[in-house]
């Protein structure tokens, strides 16, 4: 992907990250065919371009898997509907994106996502189940992306990370309908968890919203 800069718009956001897109998934095809030959690595490298290292290092992910891992009990939580305690809010290792509503919102809908999937969503289901976690996962890693620390500091790409989530949200509603005609004995609970994918959907709006209302970066800054 192309280096991000302050005069990029929100389409130049949008096409980086089609782009970006296309790069993994040309990457992965790749992957699969020459994983397991000698010099694979190398094989991959030449298809994929003297740019290949370069595209994959644009963005820094950190140790957030970790940072993840650390918050899952706490989720967990979250799921059986227990309030988070004060001293979670105030831990100086929580993430700014984690304290957001909206996210808080989703990641909860996630796990309790991930409760119906592993106990309740029959075998016939599983694989619609898969794509609405897959999607829900989509949704918040580029909500992370858009809120990052709050500062909208690039509005132009906290915007279109946040058109990615929207997108990927509108995706999971659209699987769970599928599933609600397939398997109407469970349609309390996947109404439940639609409703939670909704309001956030709402909140993601009004977060695009208030990215679109910041002023533009200054030049040089």
């Amino acid at each position: 992907m192309r280096q991000p800069d302050d005069s990029w718009s929100e389409f130049d956001w949008e096409r980086a990250l089609r782009e970006s897109d296309e790069q993994a998934r040309k990457y992965f095809q790749l992957l699969q065919r020459f994983c397991d030959l000698p010099g694979g690595e190398e094989l991959i490298a030449g298809q994929m371009g003297g740019s290949f290292q370069e595209a994959f290092l644009d963005f820094d992910l950190g140790d957030l898997h970790g940072e993840w891992d650390d918050e899952l009990p706490g989720a967990e939580k979250l799921a059986e509907g227990n309030e988070a305690s004060g001293e979670d809010t105030e831990d100086d290792n929580v993430l700014f994106y984690e304290r957001d509503p909206v996210f808080s919102s989703l990641r909860q809908a996630a796990v309790g996502w991930c409760n119906v999937y592993a106990a309740i969503l029959p075998g016939e289901g599983r694989k619609e189940g898969l794509n609405v976690l897959y999607h829900i996962g989509r949704a918040l890693a580029n909500l992370a992306f858009g809120i990052d620390d709050g500062v909208y500091d690039a509005p132009a790409g906290s915007v279109a990370f946040a058109k990615r989530s929207l997108s990927s949200l509108n995706q999971a509603i659209a699987t769970i309908d599928r599933l609600l005609q397939d398997h109407p004995r469970y349609e309390e609970l996947l109404r439940t968890i639609r409703g939670h994918l909704i309001n956030s959907t709402d909140g993601l709006t009004d977060h695009i919203q208030r990215a679109r209302n910041q002023p533009p970066p200054k030049p040089g800054s």
